[in-house]
């Protein structure tokens, strides 16, 4: 298999945005359209028409004497690890991590694992975009230095922080994703992660640590079920998996969720009983996957959560007092630990929703 030292225009290879310090490419290939690749590196190595062609991302065309020395040295690596590149195995997961992670060139391979990767089309968000603004408007009313943005991850604005439910993995072809965001700034404080199918929608949601406790994460979730429909007509239950018995009980008590495995629901449970028959459920299960129809009663209800939300004195909206802005490692963007799919801290005891 040659070794080629090939221009960017070959595959297309240009620059989207930089997200939590990571930039994101777009790359025409030959199995779809175009792929997406977040690397902070200067040389990248790919498979392409049987052949290992190498790029330079920041200065197209330049390969120094000593780097291509270094490429000759672990010429049988990448010959291995290419001919291996869509199946892992510890001899190609043994290849990676030690080129990427340990050559002073700021080199990666890119693993390509193309079989199971079907390529996507991207859903129109034009609407979604469009009641977002409307959202804005109220928002911004009572908390001027906050704002809601819902994009694809590769057209998220340049530079910015984000705290994401799943990782930036970088090095890997990924799958974009539709993030809904509570941005301040430039820093997207708060997340949920979208997934959209035929007939439903998931979400899986993470707020920065700093700003937990600010109710970011109900308004979030009412928003995501208000603009669930410009998203798909065809919607008809929007999911969420809980972790802990907060989340349970904030899809329950204020979207009116019930349970996907038996009917646990507002309606079912009297309010007095609600939280000790959650709170045994979790005992014995250790989560709850809850589902929010999406009918006009529902939509409604969100409605009326984020209005109530956005009140002065209901959600804080205030600005951080004090502290350093959380710096992101080079490589791969780290989980919290305490971060999970509805993530929301605090204890039940004299919670208000």
């Amino acid at each position: 298999m040659d070794i080629v030292f090939s221009p960017v225009a070959l595959l297309n290879i240009h620059p989207l945005t930089i997200v939590n310090g990571n930039t994101c490419y777009e790359i025409q290939t030959h199995d779809c359209p175009v792929r997406y690749v977040f690397t902070p590196e200067t040389f990248i190595a790919m498979k392409h028409n049987d052949a290992i062609h190498i790029f330079n991302l920041k200065q197209d065309g330049v390969f120094p004497d000593e780097f291509k020395e270094y490429i000759d040295q672990i010429r049988p690596k990448l010959h291995t690890f290419f001919k291996n590149s869509g199946v892992d195995n510890g001899v190609t997961m043994q290849i990676r991590d030690e080129i990427n992670h340990n050559n002073p060139h700021n080199f990666a391979i890119i693993r390509q694992k193309t079989t199971s990767r079907r390529c996507e089309k991207f859903i129109d968000l034009s609407n979604a975009k469009r009641i977002i603004h409307q959202l804005n408007a109220a928002l911004q009313q009572t908390c001027p230095d906050f704002h809601l943005n819902i994009d694809y991850i590769t057209s998220f604005p340049p530079d910015s922080i984000v705290s994401l439910y799943t990782d930036i993995f970088t090095n890997y072809y990924f799958q974009p994703q539709i993030i809904l965001c509570l941005f301040t700034g430039n820093d997207c404080v708060s997340s949920i992660t979208i997934k959209v199918t035929d007939t439903e929608m998931s979400i899986d949601s993470r707020t920065n640590e700093r700003y937990e406790g600010r109710k970011f994460n109900t308004l979030l979730r009412a928003v995501a079920i208000i603009i669930s429909k410009s998203l798909n007509e065809s919607a008809e239950r929007l999911t969420s998996s809980a972790a802990n018995i907060i989340s349970a009980l904030l899809m329950i008590k204020r979207f009116n969720a019930v349970s996907t495995e038996g009917d646990l629901s507002k309606s079912a449970i009297s309010p007095e009983k609600l939280d000790k028959v959650i709170n045994d459920y979790f005992t014995h299960h250790g989560g709850m996957e809850t589902y929010v129809e999406l009918n006009e009663v529902n939509i409604a209800n969100a409605t009326a959560v984020f209005h109530e939300t956005i009140q002065p004195k209901r959600m804080n909206c205030e600005p951080l007092k004090g502290g350093r802005r959380k710096k992101y490692t080079r490589k791969v963007i780290k989980k919290s630990k305490k971060h999970n799919k509805t993530h929301i801290k605090g204890s039940n005891k004299h919670k208000k929703y």
